[in-house]
């Protein structure tokens, strides 16, 4: 019998996949596909706190999802985010309470901005696209307040101490971190991934630095310069003497950021609380108030009113250029409001 003559048996058809899974193919579990796509949307090795932060945030939005017998990202719509809008809308006013008697606690009108504003960044991690934003002021009908009105709790002597602490305590590239924020008004990450042979160099060349790296959500700005002074070329100096032999930055060759926060700068906090600081952002109101007086020749709206607007406004300015922001209104949040101006 010839080879030709002999009928082979039909091969099984292969199943085909689905063109789409479940989450938009991110996972599973609503909250471990949450965290996979901000991964995707931001880049696992880039804006570490901002992706840390959606994804604390976004545990409110996952646990309305589970309440509400949701579990794939895909048939997320917009008339289910106004669902949820209205759902943290009742929680400003007290406590929410569910049908089975489970309540959740009442949040404050920021926390309310921010979760919503979590789960425009989650759905266009998602999709790729703006299609589901939505917004909060709208939805709330409430503005977020951020004009600060307690007086600031971060001056010099209390750095210092909260320095001298953390020293004792072993952890000197921590301490150098402390100092920076308090006399550059930088950002913990800026304080940890900035030049320093750069800021040494521009110093030497024109008495001035440029904040340039690990800005914040791509603001960095070749405008946002700070002149030098006793007190800052204090702090620059001692972070160049505590970093690791042969960095540019207090990170070593085998840190990361992640790391780094974790060893050197939580175990810090304490160092701050024990000296009258509430936290790291307080140096940063603290150098944003020395900032102000500088140019306004005067106190701050926390200590004083307001006798001058047009300098009040000029201040502001340079609070908000020397920060980063390059918006007046922020300025507010860290050395008062207008509300005093004569």
């Amino acid at each position: 019998m010839s080879n030709k003559s002999v009928k082979r048996g039909r091969r099984s058809a292969k199943r085909k996949k689905p063109a789409y899974k479940r989450n938009y193919s991110c996972g599973k579990k609503l909250s471990e596909a949450i965290h996979k796509a901000l991964d995707q949307h931001y880049g696992s090795d880039n804006h570490f706190n901002t992706r840390a932060t959606h994804k604390r945030r976004a545990s409110v939005f996952v646990h309305y999802c589970k309440r509400c017998g949701m579990n794939d990202a895909r048939r997320i719509d917009r008339e289910f985010i106004l669902q949820f809008g209205a759902y943290i809308k009742a929680r400003l006013n007290g406590d929410y309470e569910w049908p089975d008697g489970d309540v959740d606690e009442q949040i404050s009108v920021a926390y309310a901005h921010n979760a919503i504003s979590t789960v425009n960044t989650v759905m266009r991690a998602f999709r790729g696209d703006g299609q589901l934003k939505v917004s909060a002021r709208e939805l709330l009908g409430v503005c977020r307040q951020s004009v600060r009105s307690k007086e600031i709790q971060a001056d010099v002597l209390d750095t210092k101490h909260a320095v001298d602490l953390a020293i004792a305590a072993g952890f000197v590239r921590g301490a150098a971190v402390i100092l920076m924020a308090r006399a550059w008004g930088m950002r913990v990450r800026e304080c940890v991934i900035q030049d320093l042979d750069r800021m040494k160099r521009e110093i030497e060349a024109t008495g001035e630095v440029t904040i340039l790296e690990g800005c914040k959500g791509g603001r960095r700005s070749k405008d946002r310069t700070i002149k030098a002074n006793a007190f800052r070329m204090e702090a620059l100096n001692y972070a160049i003497e505590v970093r690791p032999k042969g960095s540019r930055n207090l990170l070593s060759e085998t840190d990361t950021v992640k790391s780094f926060l974790r060893t050197e700068i939580n175990p810090c906090r304490q160092f701050l609380l024990l000296s009258g600081i509430p936290h790291f952002m307080e140096l940063r109101a603290g150098f944003a108030q020395d900032i102000y007086e500088e140019v306004m020749g005067g106190p701050s709206p926390l200590k004083a009113p307001i006798r001058d607007k047009v300098m009040d406004r000029l201040a502001r300015e340079e609070v908000a250029r020397q920060l980063g922001h390059n918006r007046v209104s922020v300025a507010s949040s860290y050395v008062g409001g207008t509300r005093n101006a004569a």
